[in-house]
């Protein structure tokens, strides 16, 4: 049964890709505490973090947590949202909107299955797929339809840009990524025509620890991207299980390094900076464990006026855990100094089964990450490399002078390092 509804869907975070249908003269409590309405996975958040209250067409956020509820990157008391409207509490940012859908269906990353089961495999293409009743922005309406011959199957994550779905090269008969960014964040064309230039200087990039871009294109309001399609997990996958499984051998975290050290240097000979080198960006191939960094087409796009809007004034944009200090106080600041600092976070989360930096809300992870010292990760695992650590610590360095000043010279350090360990 379809029907127009209220909905506040997680777009980033631990739990990225779960709904919640709101009903009048509802108020939904949201929080990870066994208490709350929503019981998030998330552990920056509040017991009971927030208050979604619907009054009619009158919806209402109102802050529990004592002034860590964010909208625009300030804290925030209470706010009257409008379908669009985004806030954040702990690491989840949620986005609320009104529209058509499935009542009784709570999103799940890598497991929504296509609406009306499997589709048909011989879909027509469609330029701009028709979403009769539904808001543009959401994108769970294009399950079954077409760009071009890429044909979307299934939504495999959400993200604060878009959603990346499972799809099909109907003409390659091969599985693909479909990365569609939310239509909000290419509102005009002159965005929209940035993004296609960005592609076109994207697509002929060939390299082993890169995700692969097969084309490119807009649909009417829709930017996609169709990608090579990597059958494993990213990182942040690989960290959760670090406290039930045990620790990473170091060895295994060198050969990381390696890989994604490999990829910034191939980035930075184009003179593209990533801005978000995160676990969640990193994925590992289950076949060869080579790891490959994704979303780098998008930090292509994301130059010019697009940068303006998505890092406007005041806000963050990232996983705060990976960011280093610069971006905490300007998200467009950094240069590839920035990607080596959220690579080394992410090589120590590796290490450790936890980011450089946590705390209790949002402002207490800024704050220590502007000012605390890490501890070094032989404290949680001794028999790590002296060498390697070293490295590790260099690249998460407050001041980005005291990193390395390029991929390539990580690159060749790293590999010093595995000459004389002999991996």
């Amino acid at each position: 049964m379809m029907s127009a509804s209220h909905v506040l869907l997680i777009i980033a975070g631990p739990e990225a890709g779960r709904s919640f249908v709101l009903e009048n003269g509802q108020t939904l409590s949201v929080g990870r505490g066994q208490n709350s309405d929503t019981k998030i996975n998330d552990p920056y958040m509040s017991r009971v973090h927030c208050r979604i209250s619907v009054d009619g067409d009158k919806v209402q956020v109102a802050d529990s947590s004592g002034g860590n509820l964010l909208m625009k990157g300030k804290p925030i008391e209470s706010a009257v949202l409008n379908s669009g409207s985004e806030f954040t509490a702990g690491q989840s940012t949620f986005r609320y909107v009104i529209g058509d859908i499935a009542e009784d269906r709570t999103v799940m990353p890598g497991a929504f299955p296509p609406r009306g089961g499997a589709p048909a495999p011989s879909a027509k293409p469609s330029q701009a797929p028709a979403m009769p009743g539904a808001s543009p922005d959401q994108l769970e309406n294009l399950i079954g339809h077409s760009f071009v011959h890429y044909r979307i199957d299934s939504i495999l994550s959400v993200g604060s840009t878009g959603f990346v779905f499972r799809g099909t090269d109907t003409e390659k008969d091969r599985p693909v990524a479909i990365k569609v960014l939310f239509p909000d964040r290419m509102a005009s064309e002159e965005e929209r025509d940035r993004f296609i230039r960005a592609m076109k200087t994207m697509l002929p990039i060939r390299h082993p620890n890169i995700v692969r871009i097969y084309n490119a294109g807009k649909s009417g309001r829709h930017c996609w991207a169709a990608m090579e399609f990597i059958d494993g997990e990213n990182l942040n996958q690989v960290i959760d299980r670090i406290g039930i499984e045990g620790m990473l051998d170091w060895r295994e975290v060198w050969r990381i390094a390696v890989d994604i050290a490999s990829a910034l240097e191939a980035a930075s000979r184009e003179k593209i900076i990533h801005r978000n080198v995160t676990p969640a960006n990193i994925l590992r191939r289950k076949s060869d464990k080579m790891c490959l960094l994704g979303d780098l087409m998008l930090a292509k796009a994301l130059e010019g006026s697009l940068a303006r809007q998505v890092t406007s004034p005041g806000t963050i944009v990232g996983s705060i855990n990976y960011m280093p200090p610069e971006r905490t106080r300007d998200s467009s600041a950094g240069d590839t100094r920035a990607d080596i600092y959220g690579l080394g976070a992410t090589l120590y989360a590796l290490l450790t089964g936890r980011p450089p930096f946590q705390g209790d809300s949002t402002i207490e992870v800024i704050r220590r990450i502007r000012e605390d010292d890490p501890m070094p990760p032989t404290k949680f695992q001794m028999s790590i490399n002296s060498l390697f650590e070293e490295i590790v610590m260099r690249m998460i360095a407050k001041n980005p002078e005291q990193r390395y000043a390029t991929p390539g010279a990580l690159l060749k350090e790293l590999e010093r390092v595995g000459k004389y360990q002999g991996l």
